[in-house]
């Protein structure tokens, strides 16, 4: 059974300043060292009640990266590059932040209102800047929104739809165990490898409540967008004559797990302890992306006991 959650005011919409205590308040934000729960010191800082150490508070933003994180993310310099003032103002990134909320803002909003309960913590890890969910239905419901990417610059330019911003590595996730009802992505499990993929989605059966669910909106390997965003980009490539691949051009770093299959799919989520809802081929997102939609097995199920 979901928690109950502070009230929300359902007649305005969803101010990008909520506060850091707020969010405490929710009991979700956790250490992501020990995944004990956070107080706040003072204005400027929070400090985990177990551990003792100690994470910023950036305005609105609470940056619960752990502080000797492993370089995992090898692209986290692009994403850097990628969401700076500069980098927006371009017409390809102002073109893509059209077509984001134009086509993907109406895949989400679907998957969510049919596929996640009313009243949640509702966690997008990876967010960016949130506008692939600016039609999620907050203003009938208690669904409360946090937006979590690694790079905090962006999430001083998040879509004021979400309630809160967390800054954190998706690999240790600075939630509490069994704490949010469900979790969503757009287009960031293809840039990671299978065994990191796994550690990802482990991470998500951990801080998920039982019965809680995941969607992946997650590129497929015949994705008809896809293929033509690769299509332009040889060609530019091949007209600037640029043949180290470091140097070449790219709209995003290379995307080396793409869904195979609704069966890779189902496979993927199967081996990682997850009960597979539904894989969706990709009419909702227009051949973009599949979306898959698995759920964490509740206690006493065959799969919750398959895995630790």
């Amino acid at each position: 059974m979901t928690a109950a959650l502070p009230p929300v005011d359902n007649h305005q919409p969803p101010s990008p300043a909520t506060t850091v205590d707020a969010l405490l308040a929710l009991g979700v934000a956790a250490c992501p060292l020990c995944h004990a729960t956070l107080r706040t010191v003072e204005v400027t800082a929070v400090a985990c009640t177990a551990c003792a150490t100690r994470f910023a508070v950036r305005g609105s933003v609470l940056d619960l990266r752990p502080p000797q994180r492993e370089s995992v993310q090898d692209d986290e310099g692009f994403w850097e590059d990628h969401w700076s003032d500069d980098r927006q103002e371009t017409l390809v990134q102002r073109f893509f932040s059209w077509y984001r909320k134009a086509v993907f803002a109406r895949t989400v909003a679907y998957f969510v209102q049919r596929y996640f309960p009313a009243r949640a913590v509702l966690v997008e890890a990876g967010s960016g800047t949130a506008e692939t969910s600016m039609r999620i239905d907050t203003a009938q419901d208690g669904r409360q929104l946090v937006a979590l990417d690694l790079i905090p610059a962006v999430l001083t330019r998040v879509h004021p739809i979400m309630h809160h911003r967390l800054a954190g590595d998706i690999f240790r996730l600075p939630l509490a165990d069994d704490s949010v009802d469900g979790i969503w992505n757009v287009g960031v499990m293809e840039h990671f490898t299978h065994p990191q993929i796994d550690a990802i989605l482990a991470e998500f059966r951990r801080v998920l409540r039982p019965g809680g669910r995941i969607i992946l909106l997650w590129p497929g390997s015949d994705s008809i967008p896809q293929k033509m965003l690769e299509a332009v980009a040889f060609v530019v490539n091949t007209l600037k004559g640029t043949r180290a691949q470091q140097e070449q051009f790219r709209f995003h770093p290379p995307e080396i797990s793409r869904l195979r299959s609704r069966r890779h799919g189902r496979e993927v989520m199967s081996r990682n302890g997850f009960d597979t809802v539904t894989v969706d081929p990709g009419i909702y997102s227009l051949m973009a992306f599949k979306t898959v939609v698995a759920e964490k097995p509740r206690a006493g199920s065959a799969t919750s006991r398959s895995l630790p």
